[in-house]
């Protein structure tokens, strides 16, 4: 009866006593009452309930971890390729400058061979050029020896003579040259 009269004049109190008996009598309802809930328990109700999250939380970490692990291998897979890809543009990039030193070896070669030719042929014209001359040095020597045999024979000639004509036929023969 205190109780009663403290709530009666206090009236807050009286209120969230209210409350809480109201509360107090839910939860006896519910705790034993054998038709709520399926023949279970608050307890047993909360239990599964706390089971099934668990149990939903349990496979969304393992399918993170799946995720995780798929990741973590087409990285690996990602890198591999890279890494392929970089040895094959290394090959690529090894046999283009074996292909470009094989052409540049190719090209000197022609060209040396070209330069041998034309330095080749250039002597040939050179020598040809020279023996042309030295033929044509010959013949004008020989016309000018049987010149200087005709006026020798066409006259009787002193020794004095004999060397006037030698010297004026070598000059002859320098200012031809």
């Amino acid at each position: 009866m205190i109780i009663a009269s403290v709530l009666a004049n206090n009236y807050p109190f009286w209120w969230a006593a209210q409350i809480v008996a109201i509360v107090i009598l839910v939860v006896l309802f519910l705790r034993w009452h054998p038709g709520f809930l399926g023949g279970k328990t608050i307890g047993e109700t909360l239990g599964a309930v706390l089971d099934a999250r668990r149990e939903q939380i349990d496979e969304q970490l393992r399918a993170a971890e799946r995720s995780r692990q798929e990741a973590e291998r087409l990285r690996k897979q990602t890198q591999e390729d890279v890494d392929n890809a970089g040895k094959e543009a290394d090959r690529i990039v090894s046999g283009a400058e074996r292909t470009s030193e094989a052409i540049r070896n190719e090209i000197v070669q022609r060209a040396d061979e070209e330069a041998a030719r034309v330095s080749s042929q250039a002597s040939a014209e050179i020598e040809q050029e020279k023996s042309r001359a030295i033929l044509a040095l010959q013949r004008r020597a020989a016309d000018i020896v049987v010149d200087a045999a005709s006026q020798v024979i066409s006259g009787n000639l002193d020794h004095s003579t004999d060397r006037d004509l030698i010297d004026r036929s070598l000059r002859e023969m320098r200012e031809n040259q």
